[in-house]
């Protein structure tokens, strides 16, 4: 190995030792970039200069804080998951306010919180599910932590472009935020960024005793493990877990790890997603501390330790009755809607969940009316797609398909297409990529799941590959067995789950109906 390349395995090996961001270790490619861009700014000569400047006393501070900003992966939107906001909505913080309206006072940490947009966006919902119970007098104090300076400046400053309000309709964007740059630039009212405090922290620094103290009531870890080693994991999910009171609550993004949580919580299955919640002191595992709850929170006083406490308790604005529940927005769909898990406590309107019967007839039609219209022209696209597919002409397909994504970069059915054409194609580095938009745009997706496993497998990233056809079981339990998958070529739930549940031959019978559907689609 030359002199260059062993000197970025060991700028790698730092900065993997520090963030823990386990990501890095096979995509050199990706870290080189970020690296040289930094040597290119201190004028290093080389990777042993760079790590020397790391080193110094006097410099190496200030120059972490911008590689830690360069190298963390900060896309996020208001109301992300829109699933996991509607179990906070309906059953988890109700039972947290039911539980300690006693003392009035609840403590939430969002760990990797990016640019802010999830506080933010559990504050909105919190402010307003008080205003309708006509709760008042509550300390609330919501803790926003990230490794990146330059997101928690921006969360600071709780300005926002379009495209982290993508899901929110113009009724809810003129409720929560002012215009700054008129349809460009917003900013989030004061009455909701006054509750959220950000502030510095490596999660990595919480097995050394460093980072928030907690305890908290509610802590959210999404799509912050899905970076890191399995053993990392395993130390920072029991960390946290040590960091929350008995009974509380964590969420985790569905792609996380999550065999690693249930030997320090328990798992709770809500309407549409997993939660956890931490075990009584006393069903903790060996040598995990008990959780002790400091005496401020007996007394509702602020000033928890590692924690900025607001000065005053949030103003909650006077009830109002007849104000109808806030419609939290679902993720982005141009095709038919998801059924809803049995039980579930919500409705379809105009082919949107909502969380109270009370929304009907209140934004929703503007917004349906405008996905019916994309979905109408997705449609048409792919009929013509398939068209060329079927005529011989797939490379003809696949560039309709990515000509089209420039003018609608959210139509999901087309990335979907566009996956399944590269796969046929023999290019499994685009369909991979294909099939990963789906699922960032359509977290309910199944066959995107499975598809992407398929690949994977093939390329030795068999752990991924386990933990997607997992997600993609616990998401068919979610519907009936006779609904059909969208891009199943027919498949149904039920006729998924009996292929994923033969434990012998799931693999072999899910990857020989694969090609089948993809020929069937393309």
């Amino acid at each position: 190995m030359s002199e260059v390349s062993a000197g970025l395995r060991r700028v790698i090996s730092v900065i993997t030792a520090r963030t823990g961001l386990h990501y890095y270790t096979d995509k050199p490619a990706l870290l080189e970039k970020i690296v040289a861009a930094r040597m290119s700014a201190l004028g290093c000569r080389g990777y042993l200069d760079y790590l020397e400047h790391l080193d110094d006393e006097a410099l190496g501070a200030a120059e972490w804080r911008e590689l830690e900003s360069a190298v963390t992966i900060g896309e996020t939107f208001f109301f992300r998951y829109a699933e996991q906001f509607r179990a906070l909505e309906a059953t988890i913080l109700p039972e947290l306010l039911a539980r300690l309206r006693g003392v009035r006072v609840l403590r939430i940490w969002s760990v990797g919180c990016s640019n802010g947009a999830e506080p933010y966006s559990l504050a909105i919902v919190l402010q307003q599910l008080l205003d309708r119970r006509g709760e008042d007098g509550w300390t609330i104090e919501i803790l926003g932590t990230d490794i990146s300076t330059r997101a928690l400046e921006q969360a600071r400053q709780a300005e926002f472009g379009w495209w982290a309000l993508r899901d929110l309709t113009p009724r809810q964007r003129a409720e929560w935020f002012v215009p700054v740059v008129e349809g460009r630039t917003w900013r989030l009212k004061d009455c909701y960024r006054q509750m959220v405090r950000f502030r510095h922290a490596n999660i990595m620094d919480l097995p050394h005793g460093r980072g928030p103290a907690g305890p908290f009531d509610l802590v959210l870890c999404r799509n912050v493990l899905i970076y890191f080693d399995p053993v990392q994991v395993a130390r920072l999910v029991r960390e946290m877990a040590q960091r929350m009171t008995a009974g509380g609550w964590m969420l985790v993004g569905h792609s996380e790890p999550m065999e690693h949580f249930e030997s320090f919580m328990q798992p709770v299955r809500l309407p549409g997603t997993m939660a956890f919640r931490a075990r009584a002191a006393a069903d903790m595992p060996a040598g995990a501390p008990a959780q002790q709850r400091p005496m401020a929170a007996l007394t509702g006083v602020a000033g928890l330790a590692g924690f900025a406490p607001l000065s005053s308790p949030i103003p909650c604005r006077p009830v109002r009755p007849s104000r109808p529940a806030p419609s939290f927005p679902t993720p982005m769909s141009s095709g038919p809607a998801r059924n809803d898990p049995a039980g579930e406590a919500g409705r379809e309107v105009a082919g949107r969940k909502t969380p109270d019967r009370e929304l009907q007839g209140r934004e929703l039609p503007d917004r349906a009316l405008q996905d019916r219209d994309a979905g109408s022209r997705d449609a048409g696209i792919l009929r013509t797609i398939r068209q060329l597919a079927d005529g011989g002409a797939p490379r003809r397909a696949v560039g309709m398909c990515r000509e089209y994504l420039r003018r609608a970069p959210m139509a999901v059915g087309v990335y979907f297409m566009l996956g399944v054409l590269l796969l046929t194609l023999g290019e499994h580095e685009g369909a991979v990529e294909g099939f990963r938009r789906v699922i960032y745009l359509r977290r309910g997706h199944v066959m995107a799941r499975c598809y992407l496993a398929h690949l994977l497998e093939g390329t030795g990233a068999a752990q991924e590959a386990r933990r997607l056809r997992a997600q993609a079981r616990e998401l068919a339990l979610c519907l009936s067995a006779t609904h059909v998958l969208e891009g199943g070529g027919g498949l149904t739930a039920g006729g998924l789950l009996r292929i994923l549940q033969d434990k012998e031959n799931h693999d072999a019978g899910l990857l020989a109906a694969l090609p089948d559907i993809a020929s069937g689609l393309a």
